[in-house]
């Protein structure tokens, strides 16, 4: 079904690396729950002020909490609609990097909208229960409530689709929204049976009160999903270790480290990372082979990636077993720890050891000072003395 939305709305459907195709998805997404969630406000508000108009004028809390949730899903479309647009805006001075993050935003605040919209229903229902209100359902409700949970799930059905076919974090939001409010009317709607058939007028407010519970644990959740990529997730490892392992293709790349994804949109990813390449190699050689690595993994990923070159020493023995003291020392400490840009600088009296440690984010108590006498313990009986010089580093992509 959602193919079919995609093949009758969407010209070249399927091309969706094209911010213009990624941003047609996300307004067809936009203006379908539009339509839906203004269908599910004039029907629920309307039988809701029908059944008011039977029962003293008082509203059913429930079922008027449902459709100003609906009415909130109205207006986050709107945003969602709008986010998409201003996301396809092409880079500029102000913004070198595009709009894309705007589709974040929109999903943080159609986020806001749910939390809003839970805390209202659960502070009128609180007050619904202390006041004692009496509310018996009509049949009439019983059937529009059940009949929004069907509607909410063929939303979410179609929420699903397109935000899976572009990896949209706002349309994701947006499914978990229609999901939620597919089980909040019917829950609603198993709760008005029971009161309409025990004669029970006092359950309204406490499912109210289960309803509002549920949409603001929902809520909670989305925030955390679509405030994550504006707060500097790391980037999915599958991902990046596909790309490391197209640099380690190339014979002359020894090593691969310093990988950094920057993410600032789904189509709009930048990368760079460090290789190893032997020290003894013609360097304009080496250049353009990295200038070749760059425009391949460009070509591959759609991303934009700049490379850095160290170059370590290759094929001495000396430096292989030091490097090999160095390491077995260092995973004696912490199997987690590795090591890259591993030189050695000789001198008369002493030899300097330089490289790079990366320590997980895990171990906060990790002491450079501990480490250097662990390594001058391994080293102490050696001929010359070593001199060690680390760097800390972080894996910023694990």
């Amino acid at each position: 079904m959602v193919t079919l939305l995609r093949k009758l709305f969407i010209k070249n459907y399927q091309d969706v690396d094209n911010s213009l195709i990624r941003g047609k998805h996300g307004k067809l997404a936009a203006i379908f729950g539009i339509i839906t969630n203004l269908l599910l406000v004039l029907l629920k508000f309307g039988i809701a002020l029908y059944g008011a108009s039977k029962n003293n004028w008082i509203i059913p809390l429930a079922l008027l909490g449902d459709a100003i949730n609906n009415l909130g899903d109205l207006a986050s479309n709107l945003v969602t609609l709008i986010g998409f647009k201003m996301s396809l805006k092409p880079a500029d001075k102000d913004h070198p990097f595009g709009h894309q993050r705007i589709e974040y935003i929109s999903g943080l605040i159609v986020s806001v909208f749910v939390v809003t919209a839970g805390i209202e229903l659960l502070v009128t229902s609180i007050k619904g229960i202390i006041n004692q209100d009496e509310v018996i359902y009509e049949i009439s409700s019983i059937i529009v409530l059940f009949a929004s949970s069907l509607i909410k799930l063929f939303q979410g059905y179609v929420n699903y689709g397109l935000g899976k076919a572009i990896a949209s974090p706002s349309l994701k939001a947006t499914y978990l929204d229609s999901l939620s409010d597919a089980i909040a009317s019917s829950l609603l709607g198993i709760g008005a049976i029971i009161s309409f058939c025990l004669n029970f007028p006092y359950l309204d407010s406490y499912m109210g009160v289960a309803v509002s519970l549920f949409i603001l644990y929902s809520g909670f959740m989305m925030i955390k999903e679509t405030s994550n990529p504006l707060i500097g997730e790391a980037t999915d490892k599958k991902y990046v270790q596909k790309i490391v392992n197209e640099v380690l293709r190339y014979k002359e790349v020894k090593g691969v480290h310093d990988v950094i994804c920057h993410n600032y949109g789904a189509t709009k990813i930048f990368v760079s990372l460090h290789v190893e390449v032997n020290e003894k190699e013609d360097f304009p050689y080496i250049h353009d082979v990295i200038d070749n690595i760059e425009e391949d993994i460009k070509n591959k990923f759609g991303v934009d990636i700049t490379i850095h070159m160290d170059p370590v020493c290759i094929g001495n023995k000396e430096v292989d077993q030091t490097k090999q003291r160095v390491l077995k020392t260092l995973t004696s400490i912490d199997k987690e720890l590795t090591i890259h840009d591993f030189r050695m600088v000789k001198g008369n009296t002493h030899i300097n050891v330089i490289f790079d440690i990366v320590v997980p984010y895990e171990d906060k108590n990790f002491n450079e000072e501990n480490i250097k006498a662990k390594l001058n313990e391994e080293f102490k009986k050696d001929k010359i003395k070593h001199n060690f010089i680390l760097r800390l580093d972080r894996p910023f992509n694990e």
